[in-house]
């Protein structure tokens, strides 16, 4: 079926409204003036961006932002791909109110606020792990696990058991079944666990901000320190920085792209 016009022109409204702030930062980024005005002026030039690589802040930040969130990422798959094994071939005591209590616990977890965080930072203060990445990282990876769980879980019930039941009678262990036949099979999910693990602790930064300073603060903290005085902020320098910030979700996104398409198929 072919699309009317007025379906043609809400996708083409839609899409400019979707890409037009986007085009904004990057025109204002190639800027050599700190601000940009519709229709003002616009001098062409890499200053901004020359700015922001030569800053050891900037390389610092990103060091350490690709530590938390490959720590997470790995210690959500590592935890949560077990765990949706355990939940979908095996039956036992309490399993249908332990994963209902996943799901739950995925829609009220975001809801906890400020009381949360108070409590997670006494919690964090009196184990001595403040300004500490990994802590960091396991903070993160807690919060993801239980959905991460659910959503492998369901996944994994598509797959049929037929090449596990195989392996099992050949001799084969539970590891080494998880390992060599389901790893494999599970791809996609794992692909979307491992996208939305790294973009939400890539994104983070109230719990950032309040765990870590100097030396070992996340790259997005060290653009908000950009704006510190909103009434001089060279904004040609911070549009520059947030178009390099987004380079790390987008190249594991296009590494991960073959698999993604049929995880979020599945799942959306």
């Amino acid at each position: 079926m072919r699309a009317s016009v007025f379906q043609t022109a809400v996708a083409a409204a839609a899409t400019f409204l979707l890409f037009y702030p986007v085009l904004q930062i990057v025109l204002l980024s190639f800027n050599k003036l700190p601000y940009f005005r519709i229709g003002g002026d616009f001098v062409p030039t890499l200053e901004a961006f020359q700015w922001v690589l030569s800053q050891p802040d900037f390389w610092r930040g990103l060091l350490n932002s690709l530590i938390v969130s490959s720590l997470t990422v790995v210690i959500v798959v590592a935890l949560a791909l077990p765990g949706a094994y355990a939940f979908s071939r095996y039956k036992f005591r309490g399993r249908d109110s332990l994963l209902s209590f996943y799901v739950v616990f995925t829609q009220v977890a975001g809801g906890l606020g400020i009381a949360g965080l108070i409590a997670l930072f006494g919690i964090v203060s009196a184990l001595g792990l403040r300004n500490n990445l990994v802590a960091l990282a396991l903070i993160y990876a807690a919060g993801g696990i239980p959905y991460h769980t659910w959503l492998m879980k369901t996944y994994m019930d598509t797959i049929p058991r037929s090449a596990e039941e195989a392996a099992f009678i050949d001799g084969a262990s539970t590891n080494t079944v998880l390992l060599r036949i389901v790893l494999p099979m599970m791809m996609p999910a794992i692909a979307v666990t491992s996208i939305l693990s790294f973009i939400g602790a890539w994104g983070e930064l109230i719990m950032a901000n309040l765990f870590l300073s100097g030396e070992n603060r996340t790259l997005i903290l060290w653009i908000y320190s950009l704006l510190s005085n909103v009434y001089s902020v060279q904004w040609n320098r911070f549009a520059a920085a947030a178009l390099l910030y987004a380079i790390p979700p987008v190249a594991l996104y296009v590494a991960l792209q073959r698999f993604l398409r049929r995880g979020l198929a599945f799942i959306y």
